[in-house]
């Protein structure tokens, strides 16, 4: 699965292996002891979700502006970040970084279940866009281990000893800023625009 390549890197499996989802039945949902009485067409949790039909990811209208408002929030924790070391609050960089990676996490876990399976199965009759999406995938996968790696080394607090570590960040920090605006930019402009409903 591709998303093991991004989180675990010891994952050997092929990063884009387009086999398609075993498909099990849901179990049916239980209703509780209170609520048995109630007709189902009352009762929402138990009307079929809109990708249970055929287990498919279905097209999602919020998608979109939930992953571009993370996009925001991750340029705002970077900021963050940047206005720290300005002020040499070099002490609560680890912190902010933690929990810039576990924003970045839940993003490409998104953007990885609901975007991409959603695009794969969407284009696959169309070669080229296709082709931009699976593009897009791979250097996801590129810029996820890069930027994790960043995070793994940086966000505990003994680098901040050293004179050189902090020198050393600054520059792998600045480099990760420029990869992150470039793909948001690509993404919201490019890609974002091929999720249609089918």
């Amino acid at each position: 699965m591709w998303l093991k390549s991004i989180f675990n890197k010891s994952a050997t499996v092929e990063q884009d292996q387009e086999r398609p989802a075993a498909r099990t039945p849901a179990p049916a949902p239980v209703a509780s002891p209170a609520r048995a009485a109630a007709p189902a067409a009352a009762r929402p949790e138990l009307q079929p979700a809109a990708s249970a039909a055929n287990n498919q990811i279905q097209y999602d209208e919020k998608l979109i502006p939930q992953l571009k408002g993370d996009h925001a929030a991750l340029l705002l924790m970077y900021s963050s970040v940047a206005n720290k070391m300005s002020t040499d609050a070099w002490e609560s960089i680890p912190g902010a970084l933690r929990e810039m990676r576990m924003a970045m996490y839940g993003h490409l876990l998104t953007e990885g279940v609901k975007l991409y399976s959603y695009m794969r199965r969407n284009l696959a009759e169309e070669p080229n866009l296709l082709e931009v999406y699976r593009s897009y995938k791979k250097e996801m996968d590129g810029i996820g281990r890069v930027a994790f790696d960043f995070f793994d080394k940086y966000q505990g607090k003994d680098w901040l000893l050293l004179p050189d570590a902090r020198t050393g960040f600054k520059g792998e920090f600045e480099n990760l800023g420029k990869v992150l605006v470039d793909r948001i930019t690509r993404e919201e402009n490019i890609l974002y625009p091929l999720y249609l409903p089918s």
